[in-house]
């Protein structure tokens, strides 16, 4: 059995001759090969990998210049692999390179994914504060929500999956999603899942990359994994900005019918102008960020045909708030009407035009 061990790495130049060291101990009667994958660390990660592997002739290297991004990292590294099991560590030191032995016995014994827990027998964690404590617990609580395939470790980023199973659902794996065995958990069907015990240990070198952004996209990657094939997360995000979007607009028309003489038609016409130009700026940075616009001429030519899209939209929107004002109903309620009509007919046009093209992995 050969064991194909990927590690992504950015900016572990004092870690990694460590991690291959302790591999190359532990490792030493196994069939491997460990690819390393770095996306091109300004402390020259990849250069340091490169010379360690004129002394460790199963050791390769990949130096992305272009790709950025844990998930997309790990599968490139599976791509170009040749194991029969294929196997994810972290390059920090915080995974216990002891208990991919483990790992390959559980293999032999028929397992198709095997995950690393620090909440299994055998498992621990060496220093964490309460707060890491409580997003972890918090974590795995919405795993076994969201997935039908429940672990008690799904924030784990040290597993190993056998190649068949790689093989048969690749094509379906986000090369973008938050975790890729979060991704396998969701999409294997009929696999047998083991977990193995280790102790997660504290950091040598280097900081934690533990943030808000990446809770977020946790949370977004559960929905993404379980409701999102319904109804696209893309979606939720536009309508979290849209939302953001009827708050601004709609204190533009309190500001104007307080503090001006506008009238209501005017107000919401001036509401509806400032809305779009806030919401271009948010969904190009956040909802479409896959596919985000870059540079001057680009902005402003994406900004002009979301404006023509939304025109569109604006127009809907001033003549159903406008429709429903002669009904009586309140300005802030007509003007909400007709900004949830126009902003399902912007997400469809602007997601087929404005940043229709070919996404960035990362």
């Amino acid at each position: 059995m050969l064991l194909s061990l990927i590690i992504p790495t950015y900016n572990e130049s004092k870690n990694i001759p460590i991690l291959i060291e302790r591999i190359a101990q532990t490792l030493s009667n196994i069939s491997k090969e460990v690819i390393i994958v770095d996306d091109n660390s300004p402390d020259k990660t990849w250069e340091i990998a490169r010379t360690l592997s004129n002394e460790y002739p199963w050791l390769r290297v990949i130096r992305r210049m272009s790709d950025r991004g844990l998930s997309s990292a790990v599968l490139a590294g599976f791509e170009i692999s040749e194991g029969d099991v294929l196997a994810v560590m972290d390059s920090d030191l915080q995974h216990d390179e002891k208990a991919l032995l483990s790992f390959i016995t559980a293999f032999e014994k028929g397992a198709d994914i095997v995950v690393g827990s620090r909440k299994v027998a055998g498992g621990g964690i060496e220093d964490w504060s309460p707060f890491r404590k409580f997003v972890s617990w918090s974590a795995t609580l919405l795993a076994k929500i969201a997935l039908t395939k429940s672990v008690s470790d799904p924030m784990s980023g040290f597993f190993g999956i056998k190649r068949k199973i790689y093989e048969t659902y690749k094509h379906e794996i986000n090369p973008r999603g938050f975790k890729i065995l979060l991704e396998f958990l969701a999409r294997a069907k009929n696999t047998q899942i083991e977990e193995v015990g280790y102790t997660f240990r504290g950091r040598i070198h280097g900081e934690s990359k533990l943030s808000s952004k990446v809770i977020f996209d946790y949370i977004f990657a559960l929905y993404e994994l379980s409701i999102g094939k319904y109804l696209p997360t893309q979606f939720i995000k536009y309508g979290i900005i849209g939302f953001s979007g009827l708050i601004i607009a709609t204190a533009i028309i309190f500001i104007c019918q307080h503090f001006t003489n506008l009238s209501k038609s005017y107000s919401i016409a001036l509401s509806i102008e400032i809305s779009i130009i806030t919401n271009f700026y948010l969904n190009n940075y956040w909802t479409f960020k896959n596919f985000k616009l870059k540079g001057l001429w680009k902005i402003i030519r994406g900004l002009a045909t979301f404006h023509a899209i939304c025109l569109g939209g604006a127009l809907i929107n001033q003549a159903i708030a406008l429709k429903m004002l002669t009904y009586g109903m309140d300005v802030y309620l007509s003007n909400a009407f007709g900004y949830f009509i126009a902003a399902i007919w912007n997400y469809i046009i602007n997601v087929n035009i404005t940043w229709k093209g070919k996404p960035e992995h990362g």
